[in-house]
């Protein structure tokens, strides 16, 4: 008898737990409701302050969102010592100026990118002209023979055959001078850079 009491107590605490769970998921959801339909209204002057503050719409509906969002998760912690709206927009202030420093972030690092860039583009054309004036200045230190090859080659692309014609020399004695002409220039041109 003792036994089948306890049995009933159980069954009736399941029960009421069954039910306070029932009941504070209800209140839940009520003031999930109730708490949108109040910040629904507080949503188009949300907006507006967000918009001066950010300078366009998309970052505006941004900081919107995560401010309800952020006020809905800390509806408790409103203490009602302001008023809801200055509560709101205190919330909104500081996700502006989240998003603001973002996007400086964001952009500085795009400055950044660029002016890297450029200084590596200014550094190779430097480069590369530094090393054009350097061919100049070896070419000019060649034998007239040994330039006129190279230039015949490299600056107007004639092939072996034009060269030898526009020389008045076969082709085996074309190869063999500009054979000749491109060893003279690499030495020359390795001595230089290791004076400068």
């Amino acid at each position: 008898m003792h036994t089948s009491n306890a049995r009933y107590n159980v069954n009736f605490q399941h029960d009421s737990d069954e039910t306070a769970d029932r009941c504070g998921a209800v209140q839940q959801r009520v003031d999930t409701i109730a708490c949108t339909a109040l910040f629904k209204r507080y949503e188009r002057e949300l907006f507006r302050r967000c918009k001066y503050r950010l300078g366009n719409s998309e970052d505006a509906e941004d900081a919107v969102q995560e401010t309800l969002y952020r006020a809905f998760r800390a509806i408790e912690q409103f203490e009602g010592k302001s008023s809801l709206r200055t509560w709101l927009y205190a919330i909104a202030d500081n996700q502006c100026g989240t998003i603001a420093g973002r996007r400086m972030r964001y952009q500085l690092s795009e400055h950044m990118s660029a002016l890297i860039e450029i200084h590596e583009l200014n550094h190779r054309y430097r480069e590369e002209f530094e090393d054009c004036a350097q061919v100049s200045k070896v070419l000019n230190e060649l034998p007239t023979t040994a330039k006129k090859v190279l230039e015949m080659r490299f600056y107007t692309e004639l092939s072996l055959e034009e060269i030898a014609h526009n020389l008045g020399i076969g082709l085996s004695a074309a190869k063999m001078r500009l054979y000749r002409a491109q060893d003279a220039f690499k030495r020359l041109y390795n001595e230089s850079s290791l004076t400068t």
